[in-house]
């Protein structure tokens, strides 16, 4: 028995579909056309950990500094290092522009080239401090090193992995969330950073409190591998950073230290073959041979990461290691 006919006509379907999707078009429009004419503000798209970090250190390496001395390198240079005691061990401004090891090695050559543009000769020295995870990886083209080319160009970065990323993007919703959203509302961080530092712009402000050092806050027993090795994407890298380097300036190189128990008795001298060779490829004025190889395990956040603890003690040993090495 057939209770109801429905009798739609075309230019009623084309109605009940148009209406509703009209509000995202124009939307759609309005923030593509806002960022080609610069009718919104520039990209900042301060929405997780990473770009977080990412733009903190874009933005610095841009900024008028007084910093002689800029540490550079991976996640274990972010973490490891405090900024201020180094300065404070060696009476010199010392700036931390470590990153994330996710990023290609051209990318620090890219934050030098940067500061040495916004401060032309107040730079003394450079030191590049990796961990051996780091120097062991060959490169890969992660999504963060397009967020920070892009920041630095001033261009929107749009994820492309997934289909959602696409609509995403046609939709406008990258444009408003990297330009309008992140200026607004700071986003809460997840788990244990969310505990140490808050909402993003609070790690943003950490940073620059801190010279650009930070707290690994979370707590990861050391697993995996002692086979260290360095990956030949550094050769070729480091001979494009060497030339990064004004003249004036020391090259300064060194590998972070692992936690003791899990690197065992014979990783030190395999540490000390490491630091040589890639000084050579580097061709630095220094390796810092010094530095220790491995620290206490209870100094440790994780594997590639010190605790506060390691890095006041690493700090200390790092200044004693640079300052009768220093112009």
């Amino acid at each position: 028995m057939q209770s109801h006919v429905c009798d739609f006509r075309t230019l009623e379907c084309i109605r009940l579909i148009v209406r509703p999707l009209l509000p995202v078009a124009v939307f759609a429009l309005a923030m593509h056309l806002g960022a080609r004419f610069g009718c919104l503000p520039a990209p900042r798209p301060t929405l997780d950990v990473d770009r977080t970090i990412l733009l903190q250190k874009a933005e610095a390496s841009r900024a008028p500094q007084d910093a002689e001395i800029v540490l550079l390198g991976d996640s274990s240079c972010l973490m490891d290092v405090s900024a201020l005691r180094l300065s404070e061990r060696l009476g010199r401004p010392v700036l931390n522009l470590g990153t994330l090891s996710y990023l290609d090695f051209s990318a620090n050559a890219l934050l030098l080239r940067n500061y040495v543009q916004a401060n032309p000769g107040r730079l003394r020295a450079v030191v590049l401090l990796m961990h051996p995870e780091g120097l062991r990886l060959s490169h890969v083209d992660a999504w963060q090193n397009h967020a920070l080319r892009c920041f630095l160009d001033g261009t929107d970065f749009q994820p492309r992995e997934r289909l959602s990323d696409w609509v995403a993007g046609v939709l406008g919703a990258h444009i408003f969330q990297g330009r309008v959203l992140a200026r607004t509302l700071p986003r809460p961080l997840p788990g244990s950073f969310g505990r140490r530092y808050g909402f993003t712009d609070d790690l943003e402000n950490y940073l620059q409190q801190n010279r650009g050092s930070a707290i690994d806050p979370e707590s990861k027993p050391a697993t995996g591998r002692v086979e260290y090795r360095l990956a030949g994407y550094f050769k070729s890298a480091g001979v494009s950073f060497r030339q990064t380097v004004p003249p004036a300036v020391k090259l300064f190189v060194a590998i972070a230290p692992l936690p003791e128990q899990f690197a065992g008795p014979a990783y030190p001298a395999r540490h000390a073959e490491l630091l040589r060779q890639w000084s050579e490829w580097l061709k630095a004025d220094a390796a810092l041979t010094n530095l220790p190889a491995v620290l206490p395990d209870s100094l440790f956040a994780q594997k590639t990461h010190l605790n506060e603890a390691g890095q006041l003690r690493y700090s200390e040993d790092l200044a004693q290691a640079l300052k009768p090495r220093l112009p």
